[in-house]
């Protein structure tokens, strides 16, 4: 199986040098967008202990919920809740064996559990899980629309909607090479298949795969504003932009730093680098890096990074301090 999330990345970090100036397909070339002056200190405001190598994250139900991998150490994979105000984990819940990614929908948390196969169904009421569900090899990223959670599983080349009234998994849907991450927008459930350089959009009602858009190396984590979907391009340093109604690229940035997890909050796109990790400010409607901030030192970690918004600012899990870390929304001129 294929543990590009746990595995050590450095043999992706020479790739990403080696064509970090190449967009690879038929993008555009990225922009020279170089932040506007030399990486500050984030602010750190918060620190939370959680162990057993923090990699997902997700907010929801007034809580943050971390996985829990386990997958060097040999521990007990788990997912922590956060409590964002009080900073401190209020549950820790037993999950499936290597666990890597998280979401909420349909009055529940799900996760991912990459080596057996499955997915975790937690209720948020009573921090137990009340279902595990078969699904295809090595689940990892997860969305869920009104009806459907979908599950990508890399070793498949899939992804699967699970029906939330039932607990089962449908149908396989053929996807690229070696898919990543799965959102919904526009009407739309879009993966991102870091092998062969794609996304997929896939049509929910029918279950088919409508495009394959051309992105630059290694895409991962997507966010949508109003008017993008929005990918993080690991191995070309790149962040692009993909309008829904043409489905063709319609920005491409050069950020640092191998660009990974992306949120959308307070009218920009916030990116968190793999090395470090930083926090980058992307404008979507200049299309420049606005600011970079210095979260951690990690170098090279052995799984993408992360992050989310909650509270009073961006919460990042870090790997090899196995704590999840909260810097406050910079202030921005």
């Amino acid at each position: 199986m294929v543990w590009s999330r746990v595995l050590a990345v450095v043999a992706a970090l020479g790739t990403s040098l080696a064509c970090g100036a190449d967009d690879g397909g038929s993008s555009p070339t990225p922009s020279p967008s170089a932040s506007p002056s030399a990486p500050t200190a984030a602010d750190v405001i918060a620190r939370v202990p959680v162990g057993g190598e923090p990699i997902g994250i997700a907010e929801g139900f007034g809580s943050l919920w971390v996985v829990a991998s386990e997958y060097e150490s040999g521990g007990h994979p788990s997912v922590a809740r956060i409590d964002p105000e009080a900073s401190e984990v209020a549950a820790t819940i037993r999950v499936g064996a290597v666990p890597l990614e998280v979401t909420t929908g349909f009055g529940s948390v799900w996760v991912s559990n990459s080596e057996d196969d499955t997915v975790s169904r937690i209720d948020p009421s009573t921090n137990e899980v009340v279902s595990t569900v078969d699904v295809c090899a090595a689940p990892e990223g997860l969305a869920a629309d009104r009806r459907w959670l979908w599950v990508v599983c890399e070793d498949a080349g899939a992804v699967v909607p699970v029906d939330p009234s039932t607990d089962r998994a449908g149908e396989e849907i053929p996807v690229g090479l070696e898919p990543r991450f799965v959102t919904v927008a526009f009407g739309s459930v879009w993966v991102s298949n870091y092998l062969d350089a794609t996304v997929s959009r896939i049509d929910p009602a029918t279950g088919k795969v409508v495009a394959e858009i051309e992105t630059a190396f290694g895409p991962q984590v997507m966010a949508a504003t109003a008017e993008s979907l929005w990918v993080s391009c690991l191995d070309a340093d790149t962040v692009q932009a993909i309008d829904p109604a043409t489905e063709e690229i319609g920005s491409s940035i050069r950020t640092e730093a191998l660009p990974d997890g992306l949120v959308v909050e307070r009218g920009a796109v916030w990116v968190a680098t793999e090395l470090g990790p930083t926090l980058q400010r992307i404008d979507p409607a200049s299309g420049a890096v606005s600011g970079t901030w210095v979260v951690a030192e990690q170098g090279a970690i052995n799984a993408d990074q992360l992050l989310v918004a909650a509270a009073d600012g961006f919460w990042f899990p870090l790997l090899d301090s196995a704590e999840v870390v909260e810097v406050a929304f910079p202030e921005v001129a």
